[in-house]
This record gives structure tokens, sequence and C-alpha cells, in this order.
């Protein structure tokens, strides 16, 4: 298989046993309507990209569960008779984060969404790779999942962080010298759809800023 290398521009990384704190939503979208719509992957995947300074581009989203919180919440008002959120409706798809990204953005640029169980991040980082091999240009590839729904204590068996998430910017570096194959641990209690984005931003911290990725 061919292997690519890439340049990691910017990196971010955030994660919160519950709820992450203090987003910065008024800042990034101050339009209160569209902002009170916002799922919470939504509010995470634009912190991220805020903090990797991307606003418009070529998207790459992965995430394993999704909007599940949107599903929960349609599947208690079935359970109880009682009438769907039409917001909730309209949120309860894989797209939800990146639609909202284009939204506040104005952004007019592919957007691939992937959902590959615990391969998410890996697979959106491959993709990304082609993406920025193909097109020439800067990419962002992101991966959030938010897991705070009810109940979720009653069967959460897999993470310590309830909600997460991990953001680079890349673009291909026709020099391979000084890259390297995805390496680390990755973060403990993060869950594992996440660990391999996780683990390329931790080597953007420890100043590995090339990597190999196998198309």
């Amino acid at each position: 298989m061919k292997k690519v290398a890439l340049k990691i521009i910017s990196a971010a990384k955030v994660a919160a046993p519950k709820s992450i704190e203090d987003l910065d939503e008024k800042r990034i979208v101050p339009k209160m309507l569209l902002r009170r719509r916002l799922t919470r992957n939504a509010k995470v995947m634009l912190y991220l990209s805020d903090k990797c300074g991307f606003d418009g581009g070529k998207v790459v989203y992965g995430s394993c569960y999704s909007e599940i919180k949107e599903t929960v919440v349609i599947s208690d008002a079935i359970l109880n008779k009682e009438p769907i959120s039409p917001t909730s409706f309209q949120n309860s798809v894989y797209n939800s984060a990146p639609s909202y990204f284009s939204l506040v953005h104005q952004d007019r640029d592919e957007i691939i969404t992937i959902s590959s169980g615990m391969n998410s991040s890996r697979d959106a980082l491959k993709t990304a790779a082609l993406q920025a091999l193909v097109s020439g240009e800067k990419i962002l590839c992101v991966a959030t999942e938010c897991l705070n729904v009810k109940n979720i204590e009653q069967v959460n068996r897999c993470t310590t962080y309830l909600e997460s998430g991990a953001a680079v910017v890349v673009e291909i570096d026709n020099d391979t010298t000084d890259a390297c194959e995805i390496q680390g641990n990755g973060d403990r209690g993060i869950l594992q759809s996440l660990q391999d984005l996780f683990k390329v931003v931790n080597m953007y911290e420890n100043n590995q800023k090339k990597i190999l990725i196998e198309l």
C-alpha cells in the first residue's frame, strides 16, 4: 500500500469526564438562534477547529457514536408517546457537526463524514491524507464523541471521558524525511475510536510534526 507523508500544521484536543466547559461558543457562533441549535459534537468540533485556526476548506469528520444524544431524546419521546422534537430529529444524523461548521463559516468546500467503529479516527486520517494528496490543499481532520446521555453510567465500560475530541490541520509533504508512523499510547481513558487522532496530536505537541499514513 502507498504511504504518504503528512505535515501537521496545527493540532488541538479536549476532553472532560462529563461535559466540556468553556467551549467559547458565544464568540465562535455569535448568532444566538444558530448557537442554540448546535449539538454537543458541533460545539466541540467548532471549538477544536478554532483552536487549530481553521475556518474554511475541506473537512474530514469522524465519529463512532455521533449524535447519540439526539437519538436518545427521540427514542425517549417515542417510548413515552410524546411529540418528537423537530430539532432533535434534524440533528440526529452523522453529519450534523460538520454541517454546522459549514453554516458558521459559510464553507462551500467538500466535507466527508467517516464512521467505522473504533477505527473512526484512523480512517478519518487516511481519508484526510487522500484528500490532501488529490487536492493539494490543507485539510481539517477532526473526530469527536459526546456520550453524556441519560443513564449512560449504567452501560459505560469503555471511557473515562464522556465528551472528547481531537483535530489536526494537515497537508501533503513530498519530503518523507523524518516522517514516522503514528506512535505512542494515546490518552488513557479516551474512547478507542479517538485514540489515533489523540496520538497524532500528542506527537505534534512533542515536536513530531510529520507523520506517515498508509492509504
